[in-house]
């Protein structure tokens, strides 16, 4: 659950919560003797088994870490592998594989055709949902069937009132939106052209609202997008192909 702050059609804004929407389960996956199967993490390997760490004991010989798989199983912790994992961590290594605490992140650039272009530093983003200045309406309104088939979501939230208050005041949002049946582009900022960031150092998102009521009851949802989805250009080949077509037609 967040908290983000949030402007309607007419600048005025109020604080809200944004809950995560998820789909119910409707397959329950049974063991053999009936019981409920859940997920678990569990320990694959270690560092200090890796193919590294072989070549390092077999002074970095294939054929010596080879014989040694023959003759036993070194690649194999019995005591670790296999255990059951519950709270863990992300963290980065070094490539000696030790715990660094300072890293450069960059942002690996690609073209519609899954090239790399480039690479930059990454800024650091701070959060702009839940700030003094609230996320504004931008004014560009698309049709759903236009901004469904252009996108790319990945995310999808849901924004809910905290009291009586603020039930008005995100059912008149969703009544907007329902009526002229669009979604509208938010934007964070003072100008309002920032994409969204949830958390700090987290992607960015172009985020959609949409509008829905039945009654009395209404559901405002935050459609969140970091990908556009582009028609690749053509080779150059083809493309002139086709220009010569259309001349000789």
């Amino acid at each position: 659950m967040a908290e983000i702050n949030i402007a309607d059609s007419r600048n005025r804004d109020a604080r809200v919560q944004a809950n995560s929407v998820t789909s119910m389960n409707v397959v329950r996956w049974l063991d053999e003797g009936g019981g409920q199967a859940v997920n678990r993490k569990i320990l694959r390997a270690t560092m200090e088994k890796d193919i590294d760490a072989m070549l390092a004991a077999n002074d970095d010989d294939l054929e010596k870490v080879a014989q040694a798989l023959v003759a036993g199983d070194p690649e194999i912790d019995l005591e670790f592998y296999g255990s059951f994992l519950s709270e863990t961590s992300r963290v980065f290594v070094n490539p000696k594989k030790e715990i660094v605490h300072r890293v450069t992140r960059f942002d690996v650039l690609i073209d519609p055709e899954g090239k790399l272009k480039g690479k930059r530093p990454k800024e650091s983003q701070e959060s702009n949902v839940a700030v003094e200045i609230p996320l504004t309406w931008t004014g560009k309104k698309m049709p759903k069937a236009k901004i469904f088939n252009q996108f790319f979501f990945t995310g999808l939230l849901q924004v809910t009132h905290v009291n009586g208050l603020t039930y008005d005041f995100l059912y008149d949002m969703a009544k907007e939106l329902a009526e002229e049946d669009a979604m509208m582009l938010l934007g964070g900022g003072k100008s309002g052209n920032e994409r969204l960031v949830f958390r700090r150092n987290t992607p960015e998102y172009t985020g959609f609202l949409e509008g829905r009521i039945e009654g009395e009851k209404y559901a405002l949802l935050l459609h969140l997008t970091n990908m556009e989805l582009k028609t690749p250009e053509p080779p150059k080949d083809e493309a002139s192909d086709a220009a010569k077509q259309k001349g000789d037609a």
